[in-house]
């Protein structure tokens, strides 16, 4: 079972650490932005979390750093609400396994214990979208009983993505 932890100052070396894995590997993922600037990372954070002092087109998210024993395997997301670009290409849940974790059933098992925390919250149902090249996380949100309603093209990101719904 991980364990599901809001980002604090306690978690500088973790979320660096983590971050520059994905660096290394070439790749970044939700919450990459700025994390070289830890404190400015966490203010950002902070506010998503709590809904106030957002950038135009951001949500209150709860933010989380997921944990096996002492060992950061990734980050996972949950936002309150869905705006057009999220409804279409967002979706309520985001996740992330580092690199040197994957292929572990980390990220089904980040998932799954994700829904339990959006069921308890008074979520009924949630949209997970992941892009259509992304064969992993797609087996990942089928396997927690993603049903899929329908791909969209992405002109920003120049990609379609698939988008699946989840009953709680």
């Amino acid at each position: 079972m991980l364990r599901f932890v809001f980002p604090t100052e306690d978690s500088r070396q973790d979320v660096q650490s983590f971050y520059n894995e994905f660096k290394s590997d070439g790749g970044t993922c939700i919450g990459y932005g700025g994390y070289e600037n830890f404190d400015r990372w966490l203010a950002g954070m902070n506010n998503r979390i709590s809904g106030k002092n957002l950038s135009a087109g951001y949500v209150r998210e709860n933010f989380y750093l997921c944990y096996d024993g002492d060992d950061m395997v990734g980050v996972f997301n949950l936002k309150f609400e869905l705006t057009e670009f999220l409804l279409n290409f967002g979706g309520h849940i985001g996740y992330a396994v580092k690199p040197s974790r994957r292929n572990r059933g980390c990220a089904s098992q980040m998932l799954k214990q994700g829904l339990d925390i959006a069921r308890e919250l008074g979520f009924v149902r949630v949209l997970c979208v992941c892009d259509e090249d992304n064969i992993a996380s797609e087996r990942v949100i089928i396997k927690n009983s993603g049903i899929f309603e329908n791909r969209l093209y992405d002109d920003e990101e120049k990609v379609f993505v698939k988008r699946y719904w989840i009953d709680l």
